[in-house]
């Protein structure tokens, strides 16, 4: 990993001197200089570790769109990130959050990271101590951060020019100023170069651990054309009327309004061929148990191990992990910002909360929706669900709520990844080397004044929707405070890993021919982890809806939700809004409860945290706005829809 940092920091000085910040100017500036940075083997790699510094930052909630944008989470308003503008319906034209176009307010210049990746691609070959395997690999390594690059911007952006190649010196203006291709020529791009770089990739066994790790290998290039080609069959980008006027300046409608089934049929085929490079190369849903864990009760060994499949490094599960950016950087915002825990007085609190309407997404025990469960609904727990339940905590429920108290009926009889991922007042807390129980397990206490409520709320340090998030949080002592000192306890953020493929792959046969055997398959792999039962067997016993499942479009409802809860918290479900088109849900206000409540019948009130912008999320807000600027630079350039 220090090896690995080291070249990052290199490398941008390298691209300091070797490149030029405009905007689209994929013209080289300083020829003198290319050729320097070609010289030999040791600054080309440099450069080539110039093309990786550009990744965005994936797991990061102050920098990455879907930590914080969406309807998962909120964050307290003191020191307030600007990605939560996002989901407050306060991007701007004039001057964009995030804007990965220009490289921003956040976002990176991707632009400028596709020039860097062809200026190499231009000029390996001048290098005359590199050998020809290490120059295959390499070469493949930045054509998959080109393609990538040209993803991530057409998520954001839409349909965009795509820059195979750098502008020649002396080219016209014209030349230097490129109109916006078309979906499906983007698209074919993307997957097209991601195949290419492919065959050429290593396998993950051939990738060294201690210097190598994050580096791109085949299994990661053939999953991301996977999930590229599942995009480009989604709602968002097939058949999309809703943007049948946006036409480039040669006459080109940028969107197909036609909706091609066969689009998920090749999106389903690269998700199978994915699953199975995977499974050739030993991946496999994470189901280790720590051997730290010793003679811990089975409740908390299944919690952790859920848990772990995104905490753990480089585990059998995880197909790519995101370091390309500083560990402390992971460590303090997607730890620390998300649960901290003072050992000396049991204090947890944390500023990046999950909002009630996250948790309410979560299953029953019986792996159903809570509002579905006959048994939820005859024994008044549905209606009843914000209220506190009369029964203190008793018998095996010591394991999930501290013994003896109280707390709402929503917070029982819920599903293994809801423990696992969901910290709620007086539930139990494990980990942070709080793991003999009962000694030392703690439990969270969020009500007004209380050590893991408003205590600290003049510092910004409280769950504003009083609940905090154990998921994305390692067990392991990850920010424990102790005298002012502190630990973490890194690990790469998952950007892919098997369950969202096995996902993917469901959702795309559903969409194509409906349910069958093969879907139910992959959705009951990953349920199963957490010891719930298949998807028909769990309808057909306890839903009210026993025949749900055996309807395609009431099945998409259930891949939907069941990516939501299995992805919760890594980014997933916010791109998976837009694609889905279902932007409306992101103007409802989070919900939490009452946080100035100091009693059990004050706290237990559903209440709106924030209220959101009075401008709705409307079509417009599926894409970024192009800054305004850029329009005058380029003419040619077409706005996103509505901006």
């Amino acid at each position: 990993m220090k090896t690995y940092k080291k070249y990052f920091i290199i490398s941008a000085i390298c691209l300091i001197s070797c490149v030029s910040c405009d905007y689209l100017d994929v013209v080289p500036d300083n020829v003198a200089t290319i050729d320097y940075a070609f010289r030999n083997r040791a600054v080309c790699e440099k450069y080539l570790f110039t093309c990786y510094s550009y990744l965005p930052q994936h797991g990061d909630v102050a920098n990455d769109p879907a930590m914080s944008g969406g309807d998962e989470t909120w964050k307290t308003l003191r020191n307030n990130f600007a990605v939560q503008e996002i989901a407050y319906g306060k991007q701007s034209l004039t001057n964009p959050i995030l804007n990965f176009w220009n490289g921003e307010n956040g976002g990176k210049n991707l632009w400028q990271g596709i020039r860097d990746c062809n200026i190499f691609l231009e000029n390996v070959d001048k290098v005359h101590d590199l050998p020809d395997y290490e120059k295959t690999r390499w070469v493949a390594e930045v054509k998959f951060l080109k393609a990538y690059y040209h993803f991530y911007l057409f998520r954001m952006y839409g349909p965009i020019p795509i820059v195979d190649v750098n502008t020649p010196i002396g080219a016209s203006p014209d030349e230097v100023t490129p109109y916006r291709d078309p979906v499906d020529a983007v698209v074919k791009y993307i997957a097209d170069l991601l195949d290419e770089a492919a065959e050429a990739l290593p396998l993950e066994r051939e990738i060294i651990e201690g210097i190598e790790a994050g580096r791109i290998n085949n299994l990661i290039a053939k999953s991301m054309r996977a999930k590229v080609l599942v995009y480009a069959a989604s709602k968002l980008f097939n058949g999309n009327t809703d943007y049948a006027k946006m036409i480039n300046g040669r006459g080109v409608q940028l969107f197909p309004q036609e909706y091609d089934p066969e689009k998920w049929k090749l999106a389903a085929d690269a998700c199978l061929e994915a699953i199975e490079m995977c499974h050739a190369q030993n991946k496999r849903l994470y189901d280790l148990v720590d051997p730290q864990l010793g003679l811990v009760n089975d409740t908390f060994k299944i919690q952790t191990t859920y848990r772990e499949a995104i905490c753990d490094r480089w585990n059998c599960e995880l197909i790519w992990g995101s370091v390309n950016y500083d560990c402390k950087a992971l460590s303090y915002r997607a730890q620390a910002k998300i649960m901290q825990l003072v050992a000396e007085n049991s204090l947890v609190y944390s500023e990046w909360s999950p909002t009630m309407k996250l948790v309410e997404k979560y299953y029953s025990n019986h792996g159903v929706p809570i509002d579905e469960d006959k048994e939820w609904i005859s024994e008044g727990w549905y209606a009843n669900r914000y209220k506190v339940r009369p029964e203190p905590s008793s018998g095996a429920e010591k394991y999930i709520v501290k013994e003896g108290q109280k707390t709402a009926y929503m917070h029982y009889n819920r599903e293994v990844r809801f423990y696992a991922s969901i910290g709620f007042d007086r539930g139990i807390y494990f980990g942070n080397s709080y793991t003999q129980f009962p000694e030392n397990v703690k439990h969270l206490e969020t009500r007004a004044g209380e050590y893991n409520g408003t205590y600290n709320v003049l510092a910004g340090h409280h769950p504003t929707t009083g609940y905090n998030s154990k998921k994305v949080h390692s067990y392991k002592n990850a920010v424990v405070y102790q005298s002012n000192n502190s630990t973490t306890e890194f690990y790469p953020f998952p950007i892919i890993r098997l369950a969202d493929l096995y996902l993917l792959y469901a959702e795309a046969l559903n969409e194509y021919s409906g349910p069958s055997d093969e879907i139910f398959k992959y959705i009951d792999a990953v349920r199963a982890r957490v010891q719930l039962e298949g998807v028909r067997e769990s309808w057909a016993k306890y839903s009210n809806n026993p025949q749900k499942p055996n309807d395609k479009d009431n099945l998409r409802d259930i891949i939907h939700q069941e990516r939501t809860i299995e992805l919760a918290m890594e980014g997933e479900r916010f791109w998976d809004i837009l694609r889905w088109k279902k932007i409306s849900e992101l103007n409802e206000d989070p919900m939490g409860w009452n946080m100035l409540g100091e009693t059990e019948e004050d706290f237990y009130k559903v209440v709106p945290v924030a209220q959101k912008s009075i401008d709705e999320f409307t079509v417009k807000n599926y894409f970024w706005p192009i800054k305004e600027s850029e329009l005058v630079r380029n003419k040619k350039l077409l706005q996103n829809y509505g901006w």
